[in-house]
């Protein structure tokens, strides 16, 4: 991306040089540098209050928007994604995680009036207890992280 933009800035340079055209490449190159740059930096914030999850994305530090509110009665099942419990399901995956190989991940199986689906989170081990005690037989925890704590 950032090598693109450079690109973009010198070819907008040097076509400003030759032509009066070039200050709208260079502004163009500008606005997708400014633009681009906030969605390459993603992160998720959990929040849970009184039995609701609710899932933010942050874009570089900047722009904040909530993106799902799970009620947690409403939840049929929490559990690791390296479990085999969301194996061959017919539903749609929506993942609110960082994406990395090595994250701790996990699914919620979650059912609304728009359908089926199992929204994958990164929870850490506070919101993974609290959410436990909330819903007990609901949320299934992988045993090395009750181990630690």
């Amino acid at each position: 991306f950032y090598i693109g933009i450079v690109l973009l800035f010198l070819i907008g340079f040097y076509v400003s040089v030759i032509s009066p055209f070039g200050f709208v490449a260079l502004l163009a190159a500008a606005a997708a540098a400014y633009f681009g740059s906030a969605r390459l930096h993603v992160e998720y914030e959990y929040v849970f209050v009184t039995n609701e999850l609710a899932i933010d994305r942050i874009l570089s530090q900047r722009t904040r928007k909530r993106m799902k509110k799970l009620d947690i009665q409403k939840i049929e099942k929490m559990a690791s994604m390296k479990s085999h419990e969301f194996g061959n399901n017919q539903v749609k995956v929506v993942d609110f995680s960082s994406g990395k190989a090595d994250a701790n991940t996990y699914g919620i199986a979650y059912s609304d009036e728009n359908g089926k689906f199992v929204y994958v989170i990164e929870p850490n081990d506070n919101l993974l207890k609290c959410m436990k005690s909330a819903a007990p037989r609901k949320v299934m925890i992988e045993q090395n992280i009750t181990a630690k704590n």
